[in-house]
């Protein structure tokens, strides 16, 4: 759902650690590693977790320490080869017995490690795989080649993406939301299967999917969201993560691209910044390369938003260039894509816009939140830290459907006055940037439905291919689907109107501007 930028959201405080896991012929184990660091030292507290009704094998936890040193542990023998860690479990907790969970710890000196170091195997167990959350998850959904029209690596050429061979991607996407919610789970599947979602998705011609996650999905082990098991049986018993897997992983081997979008940290509300409290830039960083490594085998993931709708709340939040990395977006977004890249050289970095920069760079008309990409005018990305080659600015725009404009008013010229105001906002960029629209939708209905066919008409205009429309799920308050509410009937005014931008239909050249 989206939220106008004057709309004041109550964030809940919530933290979350990474869990870690290789596959298991035996059990379900889990790991969950906290961290608790402070300058010059830290402590640890991990809990392993057997979820299976069988017992497990003896285990081993493995962790690297390139900056620090353990000093005192617990529940568990460490030892260590330089900088890498090694602790194996005690008479009563390895092996672990069924259902049976514990907390192994230690403190140090030094930097703490990251959650991503840890990596926890299991006597008896097969190699590979690994991932967050708990249970098992097929490889064949985790190692996945080129399929589809294009071919990976993706690249940004320009002001367009582009495939290993220099071929112009084309991707016709929706947003398919849930495991960003407190369901940790894509929504819909209540009613119907994901390879039938999935087939219909082709079917209407879409190539692509943006798909929202938030933190928990990566680390529960169980979704509460409603799957119903008759039509979607591989799901049975999957934590969220392998639920995400699998959907990419039949995305991916339908030729389909994926978007992975860092979309709430609490799963709850979106957040004005990426950290909000008990869960820090660290964590999210953290998460983002969580992601990107256990996904860059899957050629098909082409990128990851690196967080949903930046924006201030009454001038607090996310600004642009303001040079304090708590609230200048810019510089988050500098730091996260660099450590993605790191872990993914192979990924795209889609950086989204903020909401008001308190006037700074920005021209008066009312922004979205994620919408204002004009400061990048006066502070460009440091492509030192995300190159050209990778960036992908991915603005959100809305219609009179999601919230009230001064300029949606018949005194201000609407709907002749917008391509002007699309212009200023982000089409300016689109001659020297990889421009993406990430989101944008509505209901189709009165001043709506006039919005929607103007924006499309001025995107055919631009030479618009790549978007990722707001959404396919009928169950987004504001603006409902493409999908109808029994989650099967297509909305054809929605879907008549979105798919001219790749039918080969007449385009309106009287709205179009330089």
């Amino acid at each position: 759902m989206k939220r106008f930028i004057a709309r004041l959201r109550t964030l809940a405080a919530a933290g979350f650690g990474c869990a870690l896991l290789m596959p298991t012929a035996h059990a379900a184990l889990t790991l969950t590693p906290k961290i608790n660091a402070w300058s010059g030292g830290f402590c640890v507290s991990a809990m392993i977790a057997n979820t299976s009704n069988a017992p497990g094998g003896a285990w081993t936890l493995t962790f690297d320490l390139p900056g620090g040193q353990v000093t005192s542990s617990w529940n568990a023998v460490f030892t260590n080869s330089g900088s890498t860690y090694t602790a194996k479990g005690l008479s009563w907790n390895s092996p672990p017995q069924a259902n049976q969970q514990f907390e192994v710890g230690f403190c140090g000196n030094g930097t703490a490690p990251l959650t991503t170091a840890f990596n926890l195997t299991e006597e008896g167990a097969s190699s590979g795989g690994g991932g967050g959350g708990g249970g098992t998850t097929p490889t064949d959904d985790l190692n996945i080649g080129p399929k589809g029209d294009f071919k990976p690596p993706f690249s940004v050429s320009g002001n367009k993406i582009v495939d290993a061979n220099g071929a112009t991607v084309s991707m016709r996407g929706v947003n398919w939301f849930g495991f960003e919610t407190p369901d940790n789970i894509a929504h819909g599947l209540w009613s119907r299967g994901y390879k039938d979602m999935i087939q219909q998705m082709q079917t209407l011609g879409f190539n692509a999917v943006r798909l929202p996650f938030c933190p928990k999905a990566l680390h529960a082990t169980s979704y509460t969201g409603s799957v119903e098991s008759s039509l979607n049986p591989d799901l049975k018993g999957k934590t969220p993560l392998q639920a995400m897997d699998r959907l990419i992983g039949e995305m991916a081997s339908r030729g389909m691209y994926v978007l992975l979008d860092h979309h709430r940290p609490d799963c709850n509300a979106i957040s004005t910044t990426p950290q909000i409290p008990g869960y820090s830039l660290d964590d999210w960083v953290n998460d983002l390369v969580f992601v990107a490594t256990r996904y860059k085998n899957v050629a098909n993931v082409i990128g990851i938003d690196l967080k949903n709708e930046p924006h201030a709340d009454y001038g607090q939040g996310a600004h642009w260039g303001n040079g304090d990395i708590a609230t200048d977006w810019k510089l988050a977004a500098e730091r996260a894509g660099a450590a993605v890249l790191a872990a993914n050289p192979k990924a795209l970095i889609f950086v989204e816009g903020i909401s008001d920069n308190g006037g700074i760079c920005e021209s008066t008309y009312g922004h979205w939140w994620g919408g204002n990409i004009e400061p990048v005018e006066c502070y460009p990305i440091d492509a030192a830290k995300v190159p050209r080659s990778k960036l992908v600015l991915s603005p959100h725009i809305y219609g009179p459907d999601v919230a009230a404009q001064a300029y949606f008013q018949a005194s201000a010229g609407f709907p002749d006055n917008m391509p002007g105001i699309w212009q200023q906002h982000f089409g300016r960029f689109m001659g020297s940037y990889a421009v993406v629209l990430g989101e944008f939708g509505g209901r189709f209905g009165g001043a709506d439905q006039v919005w929607q066919t103007r924006f499309v008409d001025w995107l055919k205009c631009k030479g618009v291919r790549n978007f990722f429309y707001w959404s396919w799920n009928p169950n987004s308050g504001d603006t409902g689907g493409i999908l109808q509410d029994d989650w099967l009937t297509v909305n054809t005014g929605k879907y008549n109107n979105l798919k001219r931008l790749w039918d080969g239909s007449t385009t309106n050249t009287g709205i179009c501007t330089p």
